[in-house]
């Protein structure tokens, strides 16, 4: 009987951590069919966040608002302030410059953060080995790698271009520091409301560059600008829905979770930057990939 329970809930976080993987990598799918149908990518990316709290509210936050979860929710609304740029950012790497390469530079971000999470804890701190420095150079050299462009065997890179994945490194890295602060620094029992404080945040923040948008130049909402915010606010919320419930089920490890899913998702948006988009991978983002594969579990393991 324990065997069959303990059975089901291995394959529950199994199932779990799969969809968290498709639908973090779902989200830069549907920024490359921006492009494709002509969707405004800043207008779609406003909706979606509308869409992120709505659902959020609707699907899971039932428990009633109380003055003890309020230290959550601000924290969290400060770190969704970040998540309107760095999103649009995601977005514009990925139209640019390809789903391979918006995933290496998106994914390998988390060595900031964790680095950072190592100074805050003393007793951490003692973990800080050769091999995380490497993990960090790994991580630089992953996004350069990518980004290189082989030219009949010497090989070069936009300039300017290289700028974008660096960019979005350096901003998922401020995001993903801001809600690990925001959790380190509130209480665990209300965390729930961390996520609501950064989605309303950014729903605020989104409704703001509309109505500025629609005063200053006039500018309309399309009905595909609709539609596409409501195929990416689904996903997105989703995503992080099915994180927080692959950390519960693995005991809130996020020192196995997140390299699982940062790694899946960067071979997975690899196989779907082929498939669907005909991307070609040259060596140079193969050994970028590895690069990134091998800095995340050096940070996470080492």
């Amino acid at each position: 009987m324990f065997v069959k329970i303990n059975e089901l809930i291995v394959k529950s976080a199994f199932v779990n951590l799969v969809l968290s993987i498709i639908l973090t990598s779902s989200l830069f799918v549907v920024f490359n069919y921006y492009k494709i149908f002509k969707v405004s990518l800043i207008q779609a990316i406003c909706i979606n966040y509308m869409v992120c709290l709505a659902v959020g509210f609707l699907f899971t936050f039932t428990t009633a608002p109380s003055e003890n979860m309020m230290p959550s929710y601000w924290a969290g609304f400060g770190a969704g302030l970040f998540f309107l740029p760095i999103f649009w950012l995601m977005g514009h790497t990925t139209q640019t410059m390809g789903l391979t390469i918006a995933a290496i530079a998106n994914k390998t971000s988390m060595v900031i953060p964790a680095l950072v999470i190592l100074l805050l804890e003393p007793q951490l701190m003692a973990q800080f080995t050769a091999w995380k420095f490497v993990a960090i150079l790994l991580s630089l050299s992953a996004i350069i790698l990518s980004n290189l462009n082989p030219q009949k065997g010497n090989p070069s890179f936009n300039r300017q271009l290289i700028v974008l994945p660096f960019l979005l490194f350096l901003g998922g890295a401020a995001v993903d520091l801001a809600v690990n602060l925001a959790a380190y620094y509130t209480d665990p029992v209300y965390a729930a409301w961390i996520p609501v404080g950064a989605f309303s945040a950014a729903a605020l923040s989104g409704t703001s560059v509309l109505i500025f948008r629609a005063i200053k130049s006039n500018e309309t909402l399309p009905l595909r600008s609709l539609l596409g915010g409501i195929a990416l606010g689904i996903p997105n919320f989703f995503s992080l829905y099915y994180v927080v419930k692959t950390l519960d089920e693995y005991q809130n490890d996020g020192a196995t979770v997140y390299p699982l899913i940062n790694t899946g998702t960067i071979l997975l948006n690899a196989l779907l930057a082929i498939f669907l988009f005909r991307e070609k991978l040259n060596k140079y983002m193969v050994a970028g990939m590895i690069c990134a594969i091998a800095s995340i579990c050096l940070m996470s393991w080492a």
